[in-house]
């Protein structure tokens, strides 16, 4: 009697664990909801801020078919409808070369949006300061270079301002405040020469034509005319002057053949 006992126990054990691992392999675990797939775009809208004088930052904004919408800026595929007149980065910032209008476009998942602009292009700078230069020489007859004439502002911001003539005679005066200025270059042995109200609101380029001071005759008169071969004349009426000399060059001032056109 015991022993049956036992037999019908181990097999009612037996059973159960049959049974358990029988339900185990038949009821799976239930599936996972997949994940749903992102809404399609609606529309893509491109907007714009300054970020410089010539610089704008756009941006792209997609609205999803879910009614949400998203910034697409950095996803979009941008392009510029003239490139001679703007350059535009993949991250959006356009670069403004010209000034016109241009159309910006942003492409994103096949939709693309469209802003019309009109560019200014920034200005260049205008400079604040200017510079004079040129050349010093002798007048003709006997034009040639003279160095180590000194070029002074003496009227205007800069007014004390100087500099010297090269070999070459060439000079430069720089930087000089812009407004109306006055100059005056000086070399020993010819007479001084002066420029007033030049306006400097820009580079100008000044030519310095320099006299010889006339010479002295026996009797301590200045010459009256310079010849066109590089002589003098003494004469007092302009008939007699360089008349074996090829004529007259310039008159002297002052003086009694002074003639205010030939000579400064």
């Amino acid at each position: 009697m015991k022993r049956e006992s036992v037999s019908v126990a181990l097999a009612a054990v037996v059973a159960l664990t049959i049974a358990c691992d029988s339900n185990k392999s038949g009821n799976p675990t239930a599936p996972t909801t997949p994940t749903a797939p992102g809404a399609a775009v609606r529309t893509v809208v491109v907007s714009s801020a300054q970020a410089s004088a010539s610089t704008i930052q756009m941006t792209a904004k997609a609205d999803l078919m879910d009614g949400t919408s998203q910034d697409v800026t950095k996803n979009a595929q941008w392009t510029v409808s003239d490139t001679s007149l703007a350059a535009i980065s993949p991250s959006g910032m356009l670069t403004v070369l010209h000034s016109g209008h241009v159309d910006v476009s942003a492409t994103y998942q096949s939709v693309s949006g469209t802003l019309g602009m009109t560019l200014s292009a920034p200005q260049p700078t205008q400079p604040t300061t200017f510079a004079v230069g040129g050349v010093a020489q002798e007048t003709p007859p006997t034009p040639r270079a003279l160095e180590g004439v000194k070029i002074t502002i003496v009227q205007g911001p800069d007014a004390g301002k100087s500099t010297t003539s090269d070999s070459f005679g060439m000079f430069r005066l720089s930087p000089l405040q812009t407004g109306v200025i006055g100059i005056e270059a000086v070399k020993d042995g010819y007479f001084v020469w002066r420029l007033a109200n030049l306006t400097l609101d820009r580079d100008q380029d000044v030519n310095v034509l320099l006299y010889p001071t006339p010479p002295k005759d026996a009797s301590g008169a200045f010459a009256t005319a310079r010849c066109n071969d590089a002589s003098w004349s003494w004469a007092m009426t302009r008939a007699e002057a360089c008349t074996q000399n090829g004529g007259v060059a310039y008159t002297v001032c002052p003086g009694p053949l002074c003639q205010t056109s030939t000579m400064k």
